[in-house]
């Protein structure tokens, strides 16, 4: 019947038995004496085949009842491998009630009254749990959880494990805040300045006027509202004065730009430069001497003492 099934293994051709077979067919005397015993081998597993097909589609469960051993021969075709399966364990004879038993006829064969492949699965499906749960059981009768253990073990280190509940509470961790906290606000302007702080500001920066200092910065703020929003008030008063200390403290005097030249100033506004003989005379006596030669002369003089009129 179509999608019946025999099992044949892949080491039946090395199986001692079907060596044993072989031999016992090959005898002295019979017909197949001449054959090489590899020939004979591969005739015998044929033979095989067709003794359990047959005897898996005619019975189920392995016994051929009113049968005797010249009928396997008939069903091989081989004379004498009925009583050599018998001689070799794989069937065993009853000739008082005419059965042939085939041993572990369920081991290896699928019984052909299973008309369906879905319930010849099924029961193979059943036999193999059945064969692994036999072979879980140790032999003090407790399952063997080893493959189960080990995927539990698994996920345990996986998971973090879980915080035993003790008396005393952890403690949490919290962030130190600032005695002195300084801010800014448009409306109410500097908070939180001491009087400590204006004093180290004033050491570390001694070219700033700190009132001044803290009046521009306000401003820039209302200047600039997008950037009046900080975390830290006092590192950018600290960052602000360090810049006014660099460029040369708040009365600095405005100095040229790379690249320009300072307005050139009147012969008036220049520095006077007094020659030696020239310190003696006061300022008004000097500006006279500027006047000329005769101014020069007048006021060189009158610095000695000297009368025009005398």
């Amino acid at each position: 019947m179509a999608g019946d099934w025999v099992k044949m293994r892949a080491g039946l051709a090395t199986c001692p038995k079907v060596a044993a077979i072989s031999r016992s067919v090959c005898a002295a005397g019979s017909a197949y004496a001449a054959l090489p015993r590899h020939a004979m081998r591969l005739m015998v597993i044929g033979g095989l085949h067709s003794i359990w097909c047959a005897v898996n589609e005619h019975t189920t469960d392995g016994i051929m009842r009113n049968a005797v051993p010249e009928d396997i021969d008939e069903i091989a075709g081989i004379d004498g491998i009925g009583l050599a399966m018998r001689d070799a364990g794989w069937l065993t004879v009853n000739e008082r009630t005419h059965e042939l038993v085939f041993p572990n006829f369920h081991q290896w064969n699928t019984c052909g009254k299973d008309t369906t492949a879905a319930e010849r699965m099924r029961k193979h499906r059943e036999k193999q749990a059945v064969t692994r749960n036999n072979r879980n059981v140790t032999r003090n009768g407790y399952e063997n959880v080893t493959t189960d253990k080990t995927r539990q073990d698994k996920r345990e280190k996986e998971e973090p494990a879980a915080q035993v509940a003790t008396s005393v509470p952890p403690k949490r961790r919290t962030r130190t805040q600032p005695t002195a906290s300084v801010s800014w606000s448009a409306d109410a302007g500097w908070q939180g300045i001491t009087d400590a702080d204006r004093q180290e500001w004033r050491t570390a920066y001694p070219a700033c006027d700190l009132t001044a200092e803290l009046a521009k910065a306000a401003s820039w703020l209302k200047g600039n509202p997008a950037k009046a929003h900080r975390s830290n008030w006092r590192r950018f008063l600290v960052a602000w004065l360090t810049r006014s200390q660099d460029r040369g403290g708040s009365n600095r005097t405005p100095s040229a730009r790379a690249g320009e030249q300072m307005p050139t100033k009147a012969w008036g506004e220049r520095p006077a430069y007094r020659a030696e003989y020239q310190r003696s005379m006061t300022d008004a006596e000097y500006a006279r001497a500027k006047q000329g030669k005769h101014g020069m002369v007048a006021a060189l003089a009158e610095s000695i003492g000297i009368n025009g009129k005398e």
